[in-house]
């Protein structure tokens, strides 16, 4: 797990984010801020066409894969990781691993969650 030294910054810009998926339009925003500390954003498609459910956030020596939390109906820090040692295309890569395996991780819970409501009829 990376330093979280930047974990107020952190907290502060997932406070920003609105409660609920957001598009690749906001990311590239995100990405192009002058914000100091935030070196690029990038999205992975999300299981609705047209928004991000997940998406990177590279920042200065840590790279975040921020997801949203459906049932909690909040974007949270799904993990991060120290990208002083990796070239650019090494993080995207890292990073994409890490979303897919938010992606299966997520289905399984919304499958699993189905279910249960099926079940419950």
């Amino acid at each position: 797990m990376a330093d979280n030294s930047g974990s107020e910054t952190t907290s502060s810009f997932l406070s920003s984010l609105p409660d609920q998926p957001i598009t690749d339009d906001i990311v590239k925003r995100i990405g192009e801020s002058n914000h100091p500390k935030i070196h690029g954003a990038m999205g992975f498609p999300g299981s609705t066409p047209g928004t991000i459910e997940a998406f990177l956030l590279n920042m200065e020596g840590v790279t975040h894969v921020l997801v949203f939390d459906s049932p909690a109906e909040r974007w949270r820090v799904y993990e991060s990781f120290d990208n002083t040692d990796m070239d650019h295309q090494e993080m995207i890569n890292h990073a994409t691993d890490i979303s897919n395996d938010w992606f299966a991780e997520s289905l399984a819970d919304r499958i699993a969650s189905a279910e249960d409501d099926d079940s419950e009829s």
